[in-house]
């Protein structure tokens, strides 16, 4: 049905620009990604010891892009696609008992519980197909950009695919302004299919719909320097301006001599209104320190400074991240400053989110990378110490391009995690809420992921 109704809405729009004589553009992606945790024992809920997950997802990606003319644009994506394995359906208990028939890797990709959070949530409720890209944009010259609609943005703190509308001006020299305003967003990407939703939905003020998100900033670049500052907002959620300055000998850096980059970036997350008593989504609390209701509380702040150098085709560089309270509760669920994957915990851990973000936690990154030819590959260590867990984390990719615009690739990580007593882990559709560690505990969270694509 889906495939029918992707297939109906870009023929139309083909046969539009060829009737009417637009420009257009096809692109498209076909892909798998796959999972294989390393650790498979079985499960323990008194102790609170769990498996890796192991699962594997296919997907197809389709759009179109229309030139209008006179400065108009628009563009219609959506993908499809669905689990073709997932290994925490035959996982068991060490009394012998199946944990979750229903498996839960549909966390990752089709998960769907409305676009309120109010419906049931389970792999029979999974929505595997989406519509990312369903927009209209106009441009005049340098002085105006606007967009509505579906489509992705980029950010330090909120990035991906919204529903919302972007506005953007280059008329002052040397600078950019830009705003946008969404209440809904998706996720799209290797493991990751989840449908539009509202965001911090508030069910008591707004019936689950979600206040608007209004973002606006200044991005300032002058020779090697750049300077962009910006502020979130939600209403009865949060108000949070931030800084990311810059500092970079070659700002026209292409694979050739030497580059030095430096980053600061800097969040200061003010928590209001209902959000200073909703209960924290994020399990940031130990249970027995801390006995009464586990408050998202005031917010804090983040800040990340970053120093990376490039010499030709070699890239090598640290990041220190540091939470200074509470302040990733609201926004940074949304987006990512690191540039890293950290969502690659357990799906029976926080569905895999790991403790880079968590309340008064402190984190280091080393990385390298380097190109050579149709090969390229990855190296990434990283250290966490948080209130809720530890973790040390070593990971090696490799990419390869073949004809054809195919491309694969596989990543090897190991990744030990010790989770502190008095939180909590476990995770399942139907079973009890799991209690809280009796004491601390070490578990092997390594795996290998692979990918291949084809892009067309």
């Amino acid at each position: 049905m889906l495939k029918t109704q992707t297939k109906s809405l870009l023929l139309t729009g083909l046969f539009v620009s060829v009737s009417w004589g637009f420009d257009y553009n096809i692109s498209g992606q076909v892909q798998n990604w796959s999972k294989f945790g390393f650790n498979n024992n079985k499960i323990d809920t008194i102790n609170g010891k769990y498996p890796t997950d192991s699962f594997s997802v296919i997907s197809a990606s389709l759009g179109i892009e229309l030139q209008l003319g006179a400065g108009f644009k628009a563009g219609l994506g959506g993908t499809v696609g669905g689990l073709v394995f997932d290994n925490t359906k035959f996982q068991h208990t060490t009394t012998g008992e199946l944990y979750d028939p229903q498996g839960l890797a549909w966390n990752y990709f089709g998960f769907w519980p409305g676009p309120d959070y109010r419906s049931q949530i389970s792999a029979r409720t999974t929505r595997n197909y989406l519509f990312q890209n369903a927009f209209i944009s106009y441009q005049y010259d340098k002085y105006i950009e606007a967009k509505i609609g579906r489509f992705s943005i980029p950010g330090d703190w909120l990035s991906g695919y919204i529903q919302g509308l972007w506005l953007q001006s280059s008329a002052i020299p040397h600078t950019k302004i830009w705003a946008f305003t969404t209440n809904k967003r998706a996720s799209l990407g290797g493991k990751w299919l989840k449908d539009f939703k509202y965001m911090n939905q508030n069910i008591a003020l707004d019936n689950g719909k979600g206040f608007y998100m209004y973002s606006l900033g200044a991005d300032f670049k002058y020779k090697n320097f750049g300077i962009q500052a910006y502020v979130y907002a939600q209403d009865s959620r949060f108000i949070a301006p931030g800084l990311h300055l810059t500092y970079d000998t070659n700002p026209n850096f292409n694979l050739e001599g030497f580059r030095s980059k430096t980053e600061i970036i800097y969040l200061f997350m003010q928590h209001v209104g209902q959000a200073l008593n909703k209960t924290t989504s994020y399990n940031n609390y130990d249970i027995f320190l801390y006995t009464g209701p586990q408050l998202a509380g005031k917010g804090g702040q983040s800040l990340m400074i970053r120093q990376s150098f490039d010499i030709n085709n070699y890239s090598f560089g640290a990041i220190v991240y540091k939470n200074f309270g509470n302040p990733n509760e609201f926004l940074t669920p949304y987006g990512d400053p690191t540039g890293f994957d950290n969502y690659d915990n357990s799906v029976y851990d926080s569905t895999a989110w790991n403790n880079v973000f968590r309340r008064d936690s402190i984190n280091g990154f080393i990385f390298a990378s380097g190109k050579y030819t149709h090969w390229s590959w990855g190296f990434l260590g990283r250290i966490t110490h948080s209130p809720r867990a530890d973790e040390q984390a070593v990971s090696l990719n490799f990419d390869y391009k073949f004809p054809l615009n195919i491309t694969a690739g596989i990543k090897l990580e190991y990744y030990n995690n010790t989770t502190f007593r008095g939180y909590t882990l476990g995770y399942t559709s139907h079973q009890p809420k799991p209690m809280p560690l009796q004491s601390n505990v070490t578990q092997d969270r390594s795996y290998v992921s692979t990918y291949i694509s084809h892009n067309f």
